[in-house]
């Protein structure tokens, strides 16, 4: 590492996450809007949402590999200068009633696509320049702005629609991923462009050497047993996630009896409990251990989840959804720790393979909901997730024990970078 991760670098990457998912939150609900209006059919809002999951099901591994062999910093400053350029094609078209449900779909894919390409970008290039336990902090600056920048985005998507309309609300949407462009460029300046893929390098438009490389990051994932097992963990908390963000507008409206106003107000409270957890998981992972924090947060998951099964009301569901938001930053550990396991010149590829099963994982689970539609078994549902996350608590425990799997789970030593600018910062 020739350049260190120096607190004016940290802040530049954390501006360029809020700014990124400030357009997530706008363009996703700005979308779903768009998308029933073009096509007239409300179940066309569901297609839109699959399209969403499909980039990293097909192409995560051609992304992964593309990351380990070039600058990672420098693609993720890019995906979001081409996510800018689409939702000004898109804002164009509509703009000139020349949008279809296809191109509709279409520009869901490719935002989708540029988000594929940006996260796991900004993963790779951070875990090249920082140490390993600064990735947990790492981790959670990103959670903690980037749910900060989807809530604002979401907040102010409504206000903005109704003010200027739809196609101005998507430049608008575009211009916060220009915003978040130019952060992520003067932040790639000051990262180092790493020598990791010289050894990649070579094998450039050479297709039996995409299939070798590939092959070579499925065979790093075997040798070492424990990145599958913290990416596993990091899996299964998405998929929970997954299931929690496609039943809740069901559940709110078929069990509880509450309107839209109610909705928004329940998801706002999974986001507010995500700040407050990405704050202080690195406090507690420090204080307690990461092995008790994660035993912690899978517990009180399964504890939240089984209350929401059994909730009757806005507020006590708001209330649980916070408590669910918290919990799921135990994420930030399994992520981190599996980062910590995996070799820096196959971060991208390693990432990107699980990233894949996360897609699948998706899918499945939007297909489940969605075929359990007016049959009422969102609570069954819930019980089931709960279930699940009580069952993972045994195997976290004893699989810590291993020893491949425990060491992990301390401290490396290392010198902290630059704590005072991440959310376990002493102000």
């Amino acid at each position: 590492m020739t350049a260190p991760m120096t607190p004016h670098t940290i802040r530049l990457y954390g501006a360029t996450t809020a700014s990124s998912k400030i357009g997530t939150g706008f363009f996703f609900l700005i979308n779903t809007w768009l998308i029933i209006d073009i096509t007239g059919h409300a179940s066309s809002a569901a297609l839109s949402l699959i399209m969403t999951v499909l980039p990293g099901l097909l192409l995560s591994p051609l992304i992964g590999l593309m990351i380990d062999r070039g600058d990672p910093a420098r693609l993720a400053y890019r995906a979001d200068l081409f996510r800018w350029a689409m939702l000004l094609a898109y804002a164009a078209l509509y703009a000139g009633r020349h949008a279809t449900a296809a191109s509709a779909y279409a520009i869901s894919f490719l935002v989708a696509l540029g988000n594929e390409v940006q996260v796991l970008s900004w993963r790779a290039a951070l875990a090249r320049n920082a140490s390993a336990d600064d990735m947990l902090r790492l981790n959670a600056l990103t959670v903690v702005t980037g749910q900060t920048g989807q809530v604002l985005g979401a907040a102010a998507s409504g206000i903005v629609l109704a003010s200027i309309g739809a196609a101005a609300t998507v430049c608008v949407a575009s211009a916060t991923y220009l915003l978040a462009g130019i952060f992520g460029w003067l932040t790639a300046r000051r990262l180092t462009a790493a020598e990791h893929v010289a050894h990649l390098s070579e094998s450039n438009g050479k297709p039996k050497r995409y299939w070798r490389d590939l092959r070579a990051g499925l065979a790093h994932i075997v040798e070492r047993p424990e990145i599958g097992f913290f990416y596993g963990l990091f899996v299964a908390n998405m998929s929970v996630v997954f299931g929690m963000n496609a039943m809740l507008a069901p559940f709110v409206r078929e069990e509880l009896h509450l309107g839209a106003a109610a909705f928004g107000k329940i998801d706002a409270g999974y986001a507010v409990g995500a700040i407050v957890g990405g704050f202080f998981v690195v406090r507690l992972a420090n204080r307690f251990g990461r092995r008790t924090v994660l035993l912690f947060s899978l517990g009180m998951a399964a504890a939240c989840l089984l209350a929401f099964s059994a909730c009757g009301g806005q507020v006590a569901a708001f209330a649980i959804y916070a408590g669910l938001g918290a919990s799921f930053q135990s994420s930030v550990i399994a992520l981190s720790t599996a980062q910590r396991a995996t070799d820096s010149a196959y971060q991208g590829r390693v990432s990107a393979t699980f990233n894949a099963l996360n897609g699948l994982a998706g899918l499945v689970v939007y297909v489940v909901v969605a075929a359990s539609a007016g049959h009422h078994l969102y609570r069954q549902l819930y019980l089931a997730q709960a279930s699940a996350l009580a069952l993972l608590i045994p195997v976290v425990l004893l699989a810590s024990r291993q020893r491949g799997i425990g060491p992990l789970l301390t401290p490396a030593p290392s010198v902290s970078v630059a704590a005072s600018s991440l959310p376990a910062s002493s102000h």
